[in-house]
């Protein structure tokens, strides 16, 4: 079916670009402000990836669907964080985005449900991901924002604690840790604001991460990106074997 060649197509193409929202993604860390090439082009690759969906959602019409309209509008049906399985099926959300399915390709109708959030925890990326796509969205760059989190190493020979940001080791003033022939003595509070005083061999090591989230759901913007492709491409691959 032309349909699901267009949406392998896409997908394609969207795989070609990934390593260089990556690579532009890398490059914007160092920097206070986000590229707009890079907001546009992680824009393109979404909207891509989401016309992929709704591309498999008219070869499916094509093939087993039927309309009394003359122009039906098809899209990828999903059901919103907040909408259950019940209320996915009370609504006909299928029905709804692929007109004529659920009668003559019931099979079809449970395949779709098995992507939706309900049907698995993992599941979660489609509505998250639809949600950055939607029409009141469709006119903007998607919106960024840069968090950096630490880690502080204390490392001695094979021995080593590790506090992540926003956690602390209180030592009073008689205690101590002792790692092999390295001692933290006590007295003293760590953290990876406030590394450890040490007596004898050893290492520390504070550690920033840094990466950019989707303002709007929180979700870390590559691997949030990398899931969805993959996803997808599942998706589209499973439908057009039908």
């Amino acid at each position: 079916m032309p349909q699901f060649d267009d949406a392998k197509s896409l997908i394609e193409h969207s795989q070609s670009k990934f390593s260089n929202i990556k690579d532009e993604y890398a490059a914007s860390l160092s920097k206070k402000n986000i590229d707009s090439s890079l907001l546009i082009g992680i824009k393109n690759f979404m909207e891509n990836l989401r016309s992929a969906l709704d591309f498999s959602a008219h070869g499916l019409f094509e093939a087993y669907g039927a309309s009394s309209k003359s122009n039906p509008k098809i899209y990828f049906p999903y059901a919103a964080l907040s909408q259950s399985f019940e209320e996915f099926r009370r609504k006909n959300y299928i029905e709804g985005g692929i007109p004529g399915i659920s009668t003559s390709r019931p099979d079809v109708d449970s395949r779709i449900e098995s992507y939706q959030h309900f049907s698995s925890i993992e599941n979660k990326w489609l509505p998250l991901f639809m949600e950055l796509n939607n029409e009141s969205k469709h006119q903007q760059l998607t919106p960024q924002e840069k968090r950096e989190s630490k880690r502080l190493n204390i490392t001695y020979g094979g021995t080593s604690i590790s506090l992540e940001e926003g956690a602390s080791i209180s030592l009073g003033s008689g205690a101590s840790i002792q790692m092999s022939g390295m001692i933290i003595p006590g007295g003293q509070t760590i953290s990876t604001n406030s590394p450890a005083k040490i007596i004898g061999p050893g290492k520390q090591v504070v550690i920033t991460w840094s990466a950019f989230y989707f303002s709007s759901n929180a979700e870390p913007v590559v691997p949030f990106l990398e899931n969805a492709l993959s996803r997808v491409n599942n998706i589209v691959n499973e439908l057009s074997s039908i």
